[in-house]
């Protein structure tokens, strides 16, 4: 029996994940400054999260092997373009996903015309608190955590909470 309600657990877990509501939960990191990392351009250059600061930005933290990541991302291009001009920075922080001409050739199948940097797993856990993938971070224009997603986010469900941090 005990097997049964584990299984029956861990069902209902995994399938409330999947659901905006939860997946778009607040956390104790809400209204918390950002932590300072230092990530890697596809090039080499090494970008400090604090680049961003004056800029609303998207963290998304992803990897070519995560298939939810291969269904957010058309999301995050279109959030991208619609928003960019207004002052929104999408940035994808790419975990395990292999050499840099991997993820250059992933970006271009998948039309990412939004920064990528690379991540240490070892940083995105301890520092950023990620525990599976896609998660996503909005921070706002003072460096402050607004919202955490967990899993895959629509565009709907995005536009709706960046658009008055860009107001």
């Amino acid at each position: 029996m005990s097997r049964l309600l584990r299984l029956f657990t861990f069902l209902a877990l995994v399938l409330m994940a999947d659901s905006p509501a939860v997946a778009s939960a607040a956390t104790p990191d809400d209204f918390k400054p950002v932590p300072e990392a230092t990530f890697h351009a596809l090039d080499g250059t090494p970008v400090a999260v604090s680049t961003f600061q004056g800029s609303v930005v998207l963290i998304n933290f992803w990897g070519t092997w995560c298939a939810p990541c291969f269904q957010e991302i058309p999301e995050l291009v279109r959030l991208s373009h619609q928003f960019k001009k207004r002052g929104l920075e999408v940035v994808g922080v790419a975990v395990d996903s292999g050499r840099p001409e991997d993820i250059r050739e992933f970006m271009a199948e998948y039309g990412m015309d939004y920064q990528i940097l690379v991540g240490d797993m070892s940083i995105v856990k301890s520092r950023f608190h990620v525990l599976g993938f896609p998660t996503s971070l909005l921070i706002d224009r003072q460096g402050l955590i607004r919202k955490r997603y967990f899993g895959p986010q629509t565009e709907e469900v995005l536009k709706k909470d960046v658009e008055p941090l860009l107001e």
